[in-house]
């Protein structure tokens, strides 16, 4: 246990304590290897709201009925770069990959692949389907619609989902360019993880059910709102539910479900992805220099006082995550303790903890 009272694993112990539970949920193996791939990889990565501490959630969405276990994917309508995927309520990770393999597959053969998927779940992080596209060595991009857990611009009440968009792109030399963010001022998920390990939250991330700004991460699910990333977190939001919700002929708005409190019902969402090949633009090659220079002359950049170096998005989740798959990943003790508990209700045995 380090100083901040967290229990440190290995990543791979964990990946296949988290398969196991999910395949004693009812999943199938690629899917339950679909879903903890996406959780292993934001604990990796330092995106802890999105990690294990969501295990116990997806699983009483697969014991309760609300996610499908064992979904058949449907494409219900496709052109050479274009294709429509009903989802058969599968868990979002999963739904994801098989969205993005697909429009990655199309990018190869058409030069770009947009898919939309609806009848969907909860997605966790839009980075790991995003990522999957630099496979092929593609620009990769997810965008979903959620339960309206957001107020709009100078609104105090929820009203659509802070809906987060990720983009991946072939870094050149370097680390990929991974930008992944919700369009309120943090994930609803922070919030939670906040309440979940005891601590405050900042001012300006939340508002209560009177619209007055809050501490107390408690709020938000007692009628409280996530605040809009400004005007253009609001605009971008409202996008977000175009692509991911009317443009899918998924659920929209208040039609979607809460996944982690109505943990019997589909949630219905939607998300959006879209796959673009290089070589169909400027080649693979070339595109790689440029990403290589843009990335030198911005690290060039004069710098600010005490700043010690300035990196591209996605670089210090690379580094957070090599770091983790080599020296354990870090789990607060109150993730931990939920994890012994699905590990005696499941009877599967809890990986070791690491040794500082």
């Amino acid at each position: 246990m380090d100083t901040a009272g967290r229990q440190r694993y290995g990543a791979t112990a964990l990946h296949g304590f988290a398969r196991s539970i999910l395949v004693s949920a009812g999943m199938e193996p690629a899917g339950s290897g679909s879903v903890a791939d996406a959780l292993i990889q934001a604990d990796c990565r330092g995106a802890a709201s999105h990690g294990l501490i969501r295990l116990p959630f997806l699983v009483k969405r697969l014991v309760d009925g609300g996610a499908n276990p064992r979904p058949v994917f449907r494409v219900v309508g496709e052109a050479p770069a274009t294709a429509v995927v009903d989802a058969d309520a599968a868990l979002g990770p999963v739904a994801a990959e098989y969205a993005m393999r697909l429009a990655s597959a199309k990018a190869t053969d058409a030069g770009i692949g947009a898919v939309t998927v609806r009848n969907s779940d909860f997605i966790g992080t839009c980075a790991h389907s995003a990522m999957i596209a630099l496979e092929a060595g593609h620009l990769g991009m997810t965008w979903t619609n959620g339960h309206p857990g957001m107020a709009p611009w100078g609104g105090r009440a929820n009203a659509l989902g802070n809906n987060p968009l990720a983009w991946a792109i072939p870094g050149g030399s370097g680390a990929p360019v991974v930008l992944d963010i919700a369009m309120s001022v943090v994930a609803g998920g922070k919030v939670r993880h906040a309440s979940k390990t005891g601590k405050a939250i900042p001012e300006g991330w939340v508002v209560d059910a009177a619209g007055n700004d809050t501490t107390r991460p408690e709020d938000f699910p007692e009628g409280g709102a996530l605040l809009a990333m400004g005007h253009k977190g609001y605009g971008l939001a409202v996008i977000g539910e175009i692509l991911g919700g009317a443009l899918a002929g998924a659920a929209m708005l208040g039609g979607v479900s809460q996944w982690f409190t109505a943990t019997d019902r589909p949630t219905g969402n939607g998300h959006f992805h879209l796959a673009i090949d290089p070589d169909r633009f400027i080649g693979r090659d070339d595109f790689n220099a440029r990403m290589d220079h843009l990335r030198e002359t911005i690290r060039q950049t004069p710098r600010r006082p005490g700043i010690e170096a300035i990196v591209l998005p996605g670089e210090g989740a690379a580094a957070r995550e090599k770091a983790a798959r080599a020296d354990g990943v870090a789990l607060p003790r109150e993730v931990a303790a939920d994890l012994e508990e699905l590990s005696m209700r499941f009877d599967v045995e809890m990986p070791t903890v690491m040794a500082n």
